[in-house]
């Protein structure tokens, strides 16, 4: 059993080889298990959800990264995002901070100098969107 800092690195990794190589997420995994061994279980929940919510991770990035369409992106932080924001909104022992913090570490690991400052940005921005949401909807139905 590795840490969920590990198994959050790994599924980092997996995303990335996936996006670079055009790979589906049981191609890359079956590639990590001849490589490496079995995966990680909280590593396979997190690669399989973000690859399950893709296109709204996607779609809520672009909301936010005002000037950067998720396409422009480095492979590197679009993989990095995709993972943070899934842990944000479906990782429910995962507070919003941790997930950004974790990122950002990821981003000063692997990405550019300028990475962490953006991808701490976008994902502020997005846990604000996102905590607007949920007060707004909270509004209406205690008063509707």
């Amino acid at each position: 059993m590795s840490s969920r800092r590990t198994a959050r690195k790994n599924a980092f990794l997996m995303l990335y080889q996936g996006d670079v190589t055009g790979r589906t997420v049981s191609e890359v995994l079956e590639c990590w298990r001849s490589c490496r061994g079995e995966v990680d279980a909280h590593a396979l929940n997190l690669v399989r959800g973000v690859e399950r919510e893709r296109e709204a991770l996607d779609e809520r990035l672009g909301e936010v990264a005002v000037g950067w369409p998720v396409h422009r992106m480095s492979v590197v932080d679009r993989a990095i995002l995709r993972l943070a924001l899934y842990e944000m909104l479906h990782v429910e022992d995962v507070p919003a901070e941790v997930a950004t913090g974790e990122a950002m570490e990821l981003a000063k690991g692997f990405s550019s100098d300028e990475a962490p400052q953006f991808v701490g940005g976008v994902l502020r921005g997005a846990k604000e969107a996102w905590l607007g949401e949920t007060e707004r909807h909270d509004r209406r139905v205690e008063h509707g």
